[in-house]
């Protein structure tokens, strides 16, 4: 929680200075408004805090707000704006940073233009003599300081400039003190939101849902490689030469981060599937040295769930390998319908992707009896902590959840499970026969018979 004091200046627009939260990152203040309430403090705070009535506050400016997750006291919890302050609509997934009751109130998103960068605003409350409130709101950017003039370039557009953004915040503070005196908003909207800990969004974009989770065990294959099982899993999990493997679908991959015993290190891979380019930023989150290697990432078509492979490796009697590879999913209970949609897709279809499987292990083991793999190549990368990519598309902007590392699935199922899990779900809500008679019945009433349209309309 942020401490105040009362000789607390919002800074002049434009100005940048150290983030207090962020080390390494530079805040820009954009735009600043005041504006006095006839209501006490209190009575402004809930409201500001609870986004109340949101959508009515400055209807030219802002559209609905979402809160999504409340933690007692404030900060950590999670919303949806969707504000309107030029000809771009901007969506803020936002969270609270700080919050002093009936005095301070702050927040922080993503930029929904370009997200390196984020924005956020700072809301003071002080009482005044007449038993009313001045509000001040100050609104701010942070980047990386060699990114500023990358968000100087956006805020020199039309509808990011700082007049632009000063006018969205004096509208939307009047148009809650018009609402507040009007006496529209309920009960529930003058009360403090943040006496406990409540989920009230069951899901959205970007956030873990709290039921069951599933893993699907899609694709899989066994193959035998031409070398001992140090060798193979070295050059393996370095993922090396890896666009040589199958260049009819693998692009590239980049190791980004490394962490001593692999668990938790990161990396890019670029593939194209089916046609269509797609990039897993993964995580490592199981690895037993020249035995297992698992990793996880954000599924690139429906970043709702997560997709990765798993590689068991098992040393045969001719000095050779035994590998076992499996392509997983794990996903919320719920979607598993949507999944079984994804199954037909061309390139993940299950045929493409078990043919992926083998091709992938073909080229590897071709580049093995090659003698195409350094001795770099071979050796184990998980020595000891290091970053090898300073940046990255993705590495300041959407921020994948912890979950991405330590969810755990509550069940295991195969692909041909989830088809007749699937198969199930769906009977059990495709209407009857008898009903979708009656319904082209009617359809066909309607569709040729005037009188019948008309009594419709």
């Amino acid at each position: 929680m942020m401490t105040l004091h009362s000789d607390l200046v919002v800074p002049t627009p434009g100005l940048t200075f150290p983030a207090p939260d962020a080390p390494g990152l530079l805040r820009l203040h954009h735009a600043a408004a005041t504006q006095v309430f006839a209501q006490p403090p209190e009575v402004v705070f809930n409201a500001l805090s609870r986004w109340a009535g949101y959508e009515h506050w400055a209807p030219a400016f802002q559209g609905p707000a979402h809160w999504l997750v409340v933690h007692q006291g404030g900060p950590g919890s999670r919303f949806v704006l969707y504000d309107k302050p030029g000809p771009r609509h901007l969506v803020h997934f936002g969270t609270v940073t700080g919050l002093e009751r009936n005095r301070y109130f702050a927040w922080q998103a993503p930029f929904s233009e370009w997200q390196r960068a984020s924005i956020g605003t700072e809301i003071e409350l002080t009482p005044t003599t007449t038993g009313g409130t001045k509000v001040r709101e100050s609104l701010y950017f942070e980047a990386r300081e060699d990114h500023l003039s990358i968000l100087a370039g956006f805020l020199s557009t039309p509808g990011y400039d700082a007049n632009t953004f000063i006018a969205f915040l004096e509208a939307r503070l009047a148009g809650l003190a018009r609402l507040l005196d009007t006496g529209r908003l309920s009960e529930e909207d003058h009360g403090f939101l943040f006496t406990d800990n409540h989920i009230i969004a069951a899901d959205w974009a970007g956030r873990i849902s709290p039921g069951e989770w599933v893993r699907i065990l899609y694709a899989d294959g066994e193959m035998d490689f031409d070398g001992p099982p140090q060798v193979v899993f070295n050059a393996f999990t370095r993922f090396a030469r890896y666009a040589d493997w199958t260049r009819m679908i693998h692009v590239g991959g980049e190791w980004l981060e490394i962490k001593a015993g692999g668990v938790g290190s990161r990396f890019l891979l670029w593939e194209k599937p089916g046609g269509r380019q797609v990039m897993h930023s993964a995580v490592v989150t199981e690895l037993e040295r020249n035995r297992k290697f698992t990793w996880r990432a954000p599924f690139a078509e429906w970043g709702k769930v997560f997709i990765g492979t798993s590689m068991t490796a098992m040393p045969r009697s001719d000095g050779g390998t035994h590998v076992y590879h499996v392509l997983y999913a794990d996903l919320p209970a719920e979607y598993l319908p949507v999944f079984g949609g994804f199954g037909s897709l061309s390139g993940f279809d299950l045929q493409f992707e078990t043919l992926h499987i083998h091709e992938e292990a073909r080229g590897f083991n071709e580049l093995l009896q090659a003698g195409a793999f350094t001795e770099e190549d071979k050796a184990f990368l998980f020595e000891s902590d290091r970053t090898l990519a300073r940046d990255w598309p993705l590495q300041d902007g959407r921020r994948w959840p912890q979950e991405t590392l330590t969810l755990a699935p509550d069940r295991v199922i195969t692909y041909e499970e989830l088809v007749v899990q699937v198969s199930e779900m769906m009977a059990n809500t495709i209407p009857t026969p008898a009903f979708l008679r009656q319904y082209r019945s009617q359809a066909r009433t309607r569709k040729f018979n005037p009188e019948a349209r008309r009594a419709q309309a």
